[in-house]
């Protein structure tokens, strides 16, 4: 099971939650249980490294180190894996759906900072015994708790899960303050008379649960509220936590509930003790009466039948067991935590683990950098720039590698051919350990980053967008280096980098690296050997290079991009003789022409014309338009003669022209041929997961098209499938677009989250139609999106985000196009929609879509949920334009406005906002306002709401604003025509 969550991680290839305790046998099957509980293998791993640092030995051979380093690749992706949470249900309802739980990313990050460095054999053990963690897996751990927090997950607001992270055992919550909030978030909202509850409405134990029922509609939930069961175990979570913060105040307070909870228990034997029960429960005599609630004395689950809850419960007992240790000076708490996880994170010692640890950022670090040149042509043409470099040679004994061969060489550790492990998974190196020194065998090593890598995904042959994302690693290193020394980069300076128009661009951000200040960050440029003395080094040294993969004798895979082009320009790639093929390269790329034939032209051409077509087309967008239709009919496979002479395979011909469009930077071509071969970019999975856990939704779709829903993290394998499902048969361009959009996004939203404010949902699709909006209003109108370079369809994503200030808008018809393409709302708007429903008994309705509280999805939902703001999403998602959209929004504003002044007006019937805004438009055109516009008079709703542009482009909160004319729509619907509308700030465009 373990070797198969690595490589797809489904809850029935978990490990298993539970087993018997006598035996070591599985107590039930893979499908017949919520095994996936990452919160439960981590503190596994989190007990097994305090046992180790406290001096037990537990782990004795080479197969059990590879196990342990195994079962950390398990739990390092647990920013990205829903599971079923310590209560092993889920959601609340227990319908079997996963979410991510805070409890158990926040075990994670503890589990693997305590394995991270440590030697499991103890002091005598060889760095052979050392677990190794991957930095940015843990960082992305930290950043998407430290986002979900104080939160436990989507439908759980408080959790008493959570106090087992915020405190004892795991400690796992850095962020200043924010496990006191958390804690305190806690007990406000669950801590009863004797106990806490585990979170509201919990079913589990009540007398009114029904055994024979797994899955509990929302409202049916209401029914267990105030008679949860309390659970006194969790005072001693609190208990021991304030010890170890030396709270003896908040301590003694517990202990006395604690000792208040405890009940005498006896056994078959007449042996007595006092213990703790397993909970507090609710009588079915005191719900009958009405009477519960904190007031009424809830029994304990030991004089309950059945009588299995006679049972001490073991997990309360140990927990005891432990706190009278505390109390009493049996244990010390460094005794209980000999790793120090107690202590500020600076502060923890690292005594047992002198291999590595991680620490909290420090947000001010020095980033070392070493310039290497690819030829030694290069370093003497940068040197009369005055950017001093050095070759490979000159860095001897140094060896510099590219990322994709520091994958394979990690993939060798753990490997374990008689347990069936194969060691780590191929994920990519991130920034962070990319910034390490590495150790291997008797070599010492650096590897470039993954930015500088050529990849096959065609965003690296952008020189623009290469700086940009080298800039942001910087400050991305200097924000969030969490190892002790400093981070050294590694830049690998190819000739090719400086071959175009951008030399001068390179050349600017190198000589900010050599002025000590780039993109705000303190750089240290030197000869690698001088920096090596204070870089962080990762010692694999049990690591023999000549049983290492072999990749060292083959040519690098700098060039795998080009390396495609065929005939004569092939051996002009080789590395000895770079400059001249860039020089012929150079010569060969020349102004890009517009295709003689289009695609819809090709579509109708038989095979035959098509390969006539082909001989005559100078485009390669337009030769990818045929090769597409030829593929179509034909299969990839199928062989054909462009030239009369010699056959091509039809899929080899568009890998050719894939390279060959990268070397021209025909973007149009390059797009259209990766979106043939399924192409598919790094850190999709990533870059979803930054958005969701910042409570958005992500929609896969081309605009005013089936639309594909994203609200938890996936798989990279699963979200290429969706975007090409969804994408490939509407815009064969949009398969890549919609994922470089992805990444940008991810990027954004993670640096600039303002950008993101009042956005539920990232539609993709209808981002691309802003952003071609944007484009037809610049200097570049007469060019397509999927022209652009990928650098300059960045900063048109950002430009667009960007919301302008209200006194600065001009054109209010764009104004409505991008943010209702954005699905931007006002602040409150979600809210203000429940409170509309709540006065409109029959609900709203938009094209076609019924909205009201009415329905048993809706009806138990606060208006804070993010439910309820799901509902109205897909009530606006029905809208096909963006100016339609946001009118929309506007109109619900001045609903609630109107609604919230006159408090006696209930509205009994549906209320129709597409005749509403008919009606507006109406008073609108009547006014004389409108007068452009023709009369709106005995048309169907669907025209006069799509064409008429004037009401659209018209100011919306002046005098004889459209505001206005929605108000005296509103008015005439509710209150028979009276309307005093004076709050021009309620309907502003957002």
């Amino acid at each position: 099971m373990l070797e198969k969550f690595k490589k797809l991680q489904s809850w029935q290839n978990s490990l298993h939650a539970k087993f018997d305790c006598t035996t070591g046998d599985t107590v039930a099957l893979d499908t017949e249980w919520s095994h996936l509980q990452i919160d439960g293998v981590a503190l596994f791993l989190l007990v097994l490294a305090q046992m180790t640092a406290s001096g037990l030995k537990v782990v004795l051979t080479a197969d059990e180190i590879d196990f342990i380093q195994n079962v950390v690749y398990y739990i390092e992706r647990a920013y990205r894996i829903p599971d079923f949470g310590m209560w092993e249900r889920g959601t609340k309802e227990n319908i079997q759906k996963r979410e991510l739980h805070s409890s158990s990313l926040a075990m994670a990050k503890a589990a693997l900072e305590a394995v991270n460095g440590l030697n499991l054999l103890g002091r005598d053990g060889s760095s052979l015994c050392v677990i190794h963690v991957d930095p940015d897996a843990h960082y992305r751990n930290v950043s998407t708790l430290n986002t979900l927090l104080p939160k436990e997950s989507s439908s759980k607001d408080a959790d008493a899960a959570l106090l087992c992270v915020a405190g004892f055992p795991a400690f796992a919550i850095d962020k200043a303050g924010l496990a006191e909030d958390t804690v305190q978030t806690i007990i406000k909202t669950l801590q009863g008379t004797r106990g806490l509850l585990r979170f509201l409405k919990d079913i589990h134990h009540t007398v009114k649960e029904d055994k024979s029922k797994v899955e509990y509609e929302r409202q049916e939930l209401d029914e267990f509220a105030g008679i949860e069961c309390e659970w006194p175990m969790f005072y001693i979570y609190i208990y021991l936590t304030a010890v170890f913060r030396s709270d003896k105040a908040l301590a003694e307070e517990y202990w006395e509930k604690i000792r208040e909870s405890l009940v005498v228990w006896q056994n078959e034997e007449g042996f007595k003790a006092k213990i703790l029960p397993k909970y507090y429960y609710v009588p079915e005599s005191e719900i009958d009466t009405g009477s519960f609630g904190e007031s009424v004395d809830r029994i304990p689950s030991l004089f309950r039948v059945p009588s299995k809850e006679k049972m001490p419960f073991l997990w309360a007992q140990s927990l005891y067991l432990i706190g009278r240790l505390i109390r009493y000076n049996l244990l010390s708490v460094n005794e209980l935590d000999p790793l120090g996880r107690h202590l500020p994170a600076d502060f923890r010692h690292n005594q047992a683990k002198p291999n590595s640890s991680f620490r909290v950022s420090l947000r001010d670090t020095v980033v070392q950098v070493a310039l290497i040149s690819e030829t030694k042509r290069l370093q003497t043409l940068l040197s009369t720039h005055g950017i001093p470099t050095q070759t490979q040679k000159q860095v001897e004994p140094i060896k510099i590698r590219s990322p994709s061969e520091l994958v394979e060489i990690l993939e060798s550790i753990g490997a374990n051919t008689k347990l069936g492990l194969s060691g780590r998974p191929t994920r990519p190196i991130g920034g962070l350990g990319a910034c390490r020194v590495y150790h291997i065998g008797n070599t010492m090593m650096m590897f470039y980053p993954n930015e500088m890598e050529l990849l096959d995904f065609y965003m690296s042959l952008d020189m623009l967008l290469l700086i940009d994302l080298l800039k942001n690693l910087l400050r991305f290193v200097c924000l969030h280096w969490n190892m002790d020394q400093r981070p050294t980069l590694c830049l690998f300076l190819r000739e090719s980098i400086f071959n175009g128009s951008h030399f001068n661009n390179m050349i600017s951000f190198l000589a900010d690296l050599k002025n000590g200040l780039c993109n705000g960050v303190k750089i240290k440029l030197d000869r690698l050997q001088a920096l090596i003395r204070t870089s962080c080094i990762e010692r694999l040294t049990f690591l023999e290079e000549e049983k290492l993969p072999d990749i060292y004798s083959r040519s690098s895979s700098r060039w795998s991009l080009y390396s495609q082009l065929s005939g004569q320009q092939s051996h002009l790639l080789e590395e000895h003789d770079t400059m001249n093929a860039l020089e012929i390269l150079t010569q060969s790329v020349s102004e890009l022409v517009d295709p003689v034939i289009s695609k819809h032209e090709a579509e109708r051409l038989s095979s035959k014309r098509l390969l006539e077509a082909y001989e005559d087309e100078p485009s390669l967008l337009g030769q990818m338009y045929i090769l597409h239709e030829l593929i179509k009919k034909h299969g990839e496979n199928y062989t054909a003669s462009f030239d009369g002479i010699t056959e091509d395979v039809l899929i080899d011909k568009v890998k050719e022209i894939y390279a060959l469009a990268g070397t021209k930077k025909d973007w149009s071509a390059v797009r259209y041929s990766a979106s043939l071969l399924g192409k598919q970019v790094d850190s999709l999975s990533p870059s979803i997961t930054a958005m969701v856990v910042r409570d958005k939704e992500v929609t896969i779709g081309v605009f005013n098209c089936k639309e594909f829903v994203i609200n938890e993290p996936l798989p990279p394998s699963e979200l290429k499938e969706i975007i090409f499902n969804i994408c490939f048969e509407h815009d064969v361009f949009e398969c890549v677009l919609q994922q470089e959009l992805i990444i940008y996004l991810g990027s954004m939203i993670h640096l600039y989250p303002r950008l993101f404010d009042g956005m539920m949902r990232v539609r993709i699709g209808w981002i691309i139609q802003a952003m071609k909006n944007e484009l037809d209003r610049s200097e570049q109108k007469h060019k397509a999106l999927h022209s652009l370079a990928p650098n300059e369809v960045k900063g048109l994503l950002q430009k667009v985000l960007q919301p302008p200030s209200a006194d600065k808008i001009e054109d209010y018809l764009y104004a409505r196009q991008r943010n209702g393409a954005l699905g931007r709302v006002p602040i409150g708007f979600y809210p203000k929609v429940y409170e509309i429903l709540e006065r409109v008994k029959g609900g709203l309705s938009v094209r076609g879509y019924h909205l009201t509280l009415a329905k048993t999805s809706i009806a138990d939902l606060h208006k804070t949920e993010k439910r309820f703001a799901i509902h109205v999403e897909e009530m606006l998602g029905c809208i096909g334009l963006p100016e339609y959209r946001q009118v929309i929004v506007e109109l619900l504003m001045v609903i609630y406005l109107i609604l919230s002044r006159n408090k006696e007006v209930v509205y009994n019937d549906t209320l129709d906002l597409d005749v509403l805004l008919v009606d507006a438009i109406q008073l609108y055109t009547d006014s004389g306002v409108g007068m452009s516009e023709p009369s709106t008079k005995h048309r169907q709703t669907s025209y006069i709401c799509h064409q008429n542009t004037s009401f659209y482009a018209h100011h919306p909160t002046r005098v004889n604003g459209t505001a206005s004319f929605l108000g005296k729509a509103v008015a005439n619907q509710l209150l028979g025509g009276s309307l005093n509308i004076t709050d021009s700030n309620m309907c502003a465009v957002s």
